[in-house]
């Protein structure tokens, strides 16, 4: 008798059977049950290797048990498949961030940032690895204030005085303007100027990967992003600059 054949699965098919064991293994990450929902992912992947949405959710699996290197390798996979996708970007910020490579960890997250500015977690992002730059390379040092001491009778009639106000110099327009121009990001723009000048920062070069070159890519971006706006929406009180150029982007993105 002549052998049947094997039945051919179409591919609407298989992309069933994909979301259907993602399905179920997303029921067994609610639950805690990684070990469980790791093997429907590696069945999904099994099917197709290059799903993106198995991809990330086993990234996110391998994270929770604490294998952060095959976390890493998932995301880099699906962001192979697609670069701009938002949840690979973020999940290959946390992989870096839990391997210890805080720099790339952080312009992972500014990227991701800067395509969703309202996702709450990738701020959060940003924040938890700018205080683990700061705890490598040395807390900065915080000065004690002086107590202040008692108001002389004198000094009350002195404070009753109209005060001067006193003309913002050259540089208090420039970080008003960079606040207009850039929004939240500002804050990241001067954490970042701040960041390159400590003096620990050369010997933490020396010790983990370029930090330095990471953080003036990210303000050389930065500044290029506010000098499009102010030409979008010149400011009074500067005067005009050169045209952006056209390498906008940094090479991380």
């Amino acid at each position: 008798m002549p052998r049947k054949k094997p039945k051919v699965e179409t591919i609407e098919e298989i992309e069933t059977t994909i979301k259907l064991l993602c399905d179920q293994s997303n029921n067994h990450m609610k639950v805690r049950e990684y070990y469980k929902a790791l093997t429907g992912y590696n069945q999904a992947l099994e099917l197709n290797s290059t799903d993106i949405n198995a991809l990330i959710s086993r990234s996110k699996c391998y994270l929770l048990l604490g294998e952060s290197s095959k976390a890493l390798q998932d995301a880099e996979t699906a962001l192979a498949e697609d670069k701009n996708n938002i949840r690979a970007i973020y999940q290959k910020a946390e992989s870096l961030y839990y391997l210890g490579q805080f720099e790339q960890s952080l312009m992972f997250f500014h990227r991701g940032l800067r395509a969703r500015p309202e996702l709450a977690s990738l701020r959060l992002g940003v924040q938890k690895t700018q205080e683990a730059i700061e705890n490598t390379i040395g807390a900065k040092t915080r000065g004690t204030v002086a107590p202040s001491k008692p108001k002389k009778p004198m000094d009350n009639v002195n404070s009753a005085r109209p005060q001067v106000r006193t003309r913002a110099n050259k540089a208090d327009l420039e970080r008003r303007n960079a606040r207009k121009l850039l929004g939240e990001l500002c804050v990241d723009k001067e954490y970042l100027e701040k960041l390159l000048q400590h003096p620990n920062l050369v010997r933490a070069d020396t010790n983990t990967e370029n930090i330095s070159t990471f953080a003036k890519e990210a303000v050389e971006f930065l500044n290029k992003r506010q000098e499009f706006w102010r030409q979008q929406r010149p400011c009074t009180a500067l005067p005009n600059h050169k045209k952006l150029p056209n390498d906008v982007l940094p090479k991380w993105f």
